[in-house]
């Protein structure tokens, strides 16, 4: 999916939350004098940082973790919801430290033979539910872009034979108590590097899931620890710190 299509598809989610910001006004409110569509908004608007601790559990790997960091912006309707709060929120997390690739955890080593680096820089956008109380729920679900990116040493190796000793039958099929070499396959052998840095890229758009804890400090900033899964591909995922401030 281009780049283009992403942002078409996370660009989309906005335009729910003018809508919604419109239905959360009062009744007491005059037709026509305010800012959406005539209505005013009653909610805030949300400023904050983040920083994540990124995981991948793909072939050769083994969990080794990377960095992002990034901006969250979003809007949270004044309208309750179960007696929580709904907010639309949208992510932006580049990467700030690449991963590590141990080579010697894989099943294909022709790419991962010496080892390498990943990243997984991520685009998002949620709909986040939190619950009430100061120390606080949260639960979200949305659209995830993510650009996960492996960049290796390049390797070449020599093909090698696998034969086998085969029985030799005469015309009727009986054995003659001969036998014949037979290949039956063939091996890499003698890996070397070649100089070059393999680059596999993997670029998805899915729908993708959050849970965390966060804690009220005041009015207007929050502290959450959040967890956020299927990133692309099942093996991804990441831990992260939210520091958000709301706007009046």
């Amino acid at each position: 999916m281009t780049t283009k299509k992403t942002f078409a598809q996370l660009l989309a989610l906005p335009a729910m939350l003018v809508t919604l910001s419109a239905a959360a006004a009062t009744e007491f409110d005059q037709p026509g004098d305010g800012p959406f569509f005539g209505e005013h908004a009653r909610g805030q608007w949300l400023i904050g940082a983040k920083y994540v601790t990124m995981y991948s559990s793909d072939d050769g790997i083994g969990d080794a973790s990377a960095r992002n960091a990034g901006i969250l912006l979003g809007y949270e309707f004044a309208r309750p919801v179960w007696k929580g709060k709904a907010a639309f929120e949208f992510q932006y997390l580049p990467s700030i430290r690449w991963g590590d690739i141990q080579a010697f955890d894989s099943s294909a080593p022709s790419e991962y033979y010496y080892g390498g680096r990943w990243e997984n820089p991520l685009y998002s956008g949620y709909m986040a539910y939190r619950s009430p109380g100061k120390l606080y729920f949260k639960g979200k679900v949305g659209i995830v872009a993510s650009r996960y990116k492996k960049e290796v040493a390049g390797v070449e190796y020599d093909q090698r034979n696998i034969t086998e000793q085969v029985p030799i039958t005469d015309d009727e099929g009986l054995p003659t108590g001969e036998t014949e070499t037979v290949v039956v396959g063939t091996e890499l052998v003698n890996p070397r590097p070649t100089g070059e840095t393999v680059t596999i890229q993997e670029n998805k758009t899915q729908i993708g899931y959050g849970l965390g804890l966060g804690y009220h400090f005041g009015k207007h900033f929050d502290l959450e620890l959040e967890y956020e899964g299927n990133q692309g591909k099942a093996q991804l995922y990441n831990w992260g710190i939210n520091a958000i401030v709301k706007l009046p």
